[in-house]
C-alpha cells in the first residue's frame, strides 16, 4: 500500500546497534524511521546517552541510506517529578535527529497532579527545541490520564494543542483496556490523534505476544485502510522481542532475535502492508 508514507520503528532490532538497525531498515527499503528510546522495550540506557554527538552520528548514517527521521519515541510518565529535565533531553535530542515529534505517555492517574504542574514549563521545552509532544495510551493496564479514545478530549482540553498532541496506539489498548475493542477506538480516535502507532498483538496464554502484521487478534487491515483513507500518518512499532505477562506487564526475550529473523519478520509485515487493497 504505498498511498500513505510510514515510518517502521527501531523497537523491531531491540538488542542491536544502530549502525547494523539502519542498514538493515534500509535493505528492506525503509526511508522513514521512528527511533525508539523506550524504558523496558529496548535495551537498557539512561538520558545521559541522549547525547548530540550520538544525534549527528545517527543523521550522517541516515543521509548515506537517504533516510530520516520524523518520529522520535521516548516514553516516560510525564507526572514523574523530574518530567521535565527528562522530556528536555528527549526533544533536545529529537530536535538533532531531525524529528519534529516526541511520542512519550501522559501520567498515572496517581501522577496527575504534576503532569498539569509541568504542562506550562513541558509546552515552553516543546516550543524552545521545535517539537511537538504526542501523548500514546499505554499498555501495562495500570490507570492513566489516557486509558482509550474517550479519554483524548478531556485532557486535550487541558493543554496547549500547539504542543501537545495525540499518538494513538491500537496494540497497547488489547493489554490495558482488554474490554474494549480496538478498531473502533481507533475510529474514535481518528478526528483526535495526530499520528498513530501499528503495533500487531495477539492473545496468548502467558499474556500477551507482539507478532508480524497479519498475524494479530487485531484487525489491521481495517485499521490501516481507515487511516489511509484519511490520509493520517502511521508508525509501524514491531517489538518483536517483547512480550507482556498476564498482568500486562512488560518482559523480553533473554536474547535478541538473530537479525536475519527480524528481517523475514520485517519483510513479510512490509509485504502484507503492500498487498493490502
Amino acid at each position: 500500500m504505498n498511498s500513505l508514507s510510514f515510518s517502521v520503528s527501531t523497537a523491531a532490532y531491540d538488542g542491536y546497534d544502530f549502525d547494523r538497525i539502519l542498514p538493515s531498515l534500509a535493505r528492506r527499503g525503509v526511508r522513514q524511521v521512528e527511533f525508539a528510546f523506550i524504558d523496558g522495550y529496548v535495551e537498557t540506557f539512561t538520558d545521559a546517552d541522549l547525547t548530540l554527538a550520538l544525534a549527528n552520528d545517527l543523521c550522517s548514517e541516515m543521509r548515506g541510506l537517504d533516510q530520516h527521521c520524523r518520529y522520535f519515541s521516548g516514553h516516560i510518565d510525564l507526572g514523574l517529578d523530574n518530567a521535565p529535565e527528562r522530556l528536555e533531553a528527549r526533544c533536545r535530542f529529537a530536535a538533532a535527529l531531525g524529528a519534529k515529534f516526541v511520542i512519550t505517555n501522559a501520567a498515572t492517574l496517581g501522577n496527575r497532579a504534576r503532569f498539569l504542574a509541568h504542562a506550562e514549563r513541558m509546552s515552553r521545552i516543546a516550543r524552545d527545541h521545535g517539537v511537538r509532544i504526542l501523548l500514546e495510551n499505554p499498555g501495562n493496564a495500570e490507570p492513566n490520564m489516557l486509558d482509550h479514545a474517550g479519554d483524548i478530549l478531556k485532557l486535550m482540553a487541558m493543554l496547549d494543542d500547539d504542543t501537545f498532541g495525540i499518538n494513538y496506539d491500537c496494540g497497547n489498548l488489547l493489554s490495558h483496556q482488554p474490554d474494549r475493542h480496538p478498531e473502533t477506538d481507533v475510529e474514535q480516535a481518528l478526528p483526535l490523534a495526530d499520528h498513530f502507532h501499528i503495533k500487531p498483538c495477539r492473545r496468548v496464554a502467558s499474556g500477551y505476544d507482539f507478532s508480524e502484521l497479519g498475524d494479530s487478534d487485531i484487525d489491521e487491515a481495517r485499521v490501516i485502510r481507515t487511516l489511509v483513507a484519511a490520509e493520517r500518518p502511521f508508525s509501524l512499532e514491531l517489538p518483536f522481542r517483547l512480550h507482556r505477562d498476564r498482568q500486562a506487564q512488560p518482559w523480553r526475550d533473554r536474547s535478541p532475535l538473530p537479525l536475519d529473523l527480524i528481517e523475514e519478520k520485517l519483510g513479510r509485515s512490509l509485504e502484507w502492508l503492500d498487498n493490502l487493497q
